[in-house]
């Protein structure tokens, strides 16, 4: 089976962000970040409560409630502009230019615009499919990106990836629902 498409800027960006929601270390980190600066200042206010004046207390009390509030927006968005940094950084050259795959036994082989690579069927470790595209990820480490709405064959794919995921016993996660938070 062969497969040509090209990768936008947005694909890179919706990988990271997904990569991310994904991650226990971002989540953990995230979850931390939101809690650690509303408790110093419910405890701040809690003090100036005891020792001092009912009003800073209430301001200081108020500001850790809107930062819980609002620091998801804020996270959201600050994750979004870090990673167009780094994929303005890291990918720019990859933007537009067409990639091939082929599906070749017991290897997929990947064409760009700069090098071929070969790499085992058997290294998938976790196939991930969103609302736009489908993520193959290798133990590598590396990740194949591809948007559905630029694969002619799509369900041809999607039948020889739910067997490669049968075959392989990994886990080949359908979230068509995800979304950045």
């Amino acid at each position: 089976m062969r497969i040509e498409f090209t990768l936008k800027k947005d694909d890179f960006l919706t990988f990271q962000l997904f990569a991310a929601s994904k991650s226990e270390r971002i989540i953990k980190s995230r979850k931390n970040s939101r809690i650690r600066l509303p408790i110093v200042y419910f405890l701040l206010g809690l003090l100036l409560f005891v020792y001092a004046d009912l009003v800073f207390a209430l301001a200081f009390i108020g500001v850790g409630i809107i930062w819980y509030l609002l620091h998801p927006i804020f996270m959201k968005t600050r994750y979004i502009k870090h990673f167009k940094k780094y994929i303005d950084e890291t990918y720019k050259n990859r933007f537009g230019k067409p990639v091939t795959l082929m599906f070749d036994g017991d290897y997929i082989i990947t064409t760009d615009y700069l090098s071929d690579s070969k790499l085992k069927i058997n290294e998938i470790t976790e196939i991930n499919e969103i609302k736009e595209y489908i993520y193959l990820m290798f133990s590598s480490g590396e990740t194949l990106i591809l948007p559905k709405e630029r694969i002619g064959n799509l369900n041809e794919l999607n039948n020889l990836l739910t067997s490669i995921a049968s075959r392989l016993n990994i886990n080949h996660t359908i979230d068509l629902n995800w979304q950045w938070k």
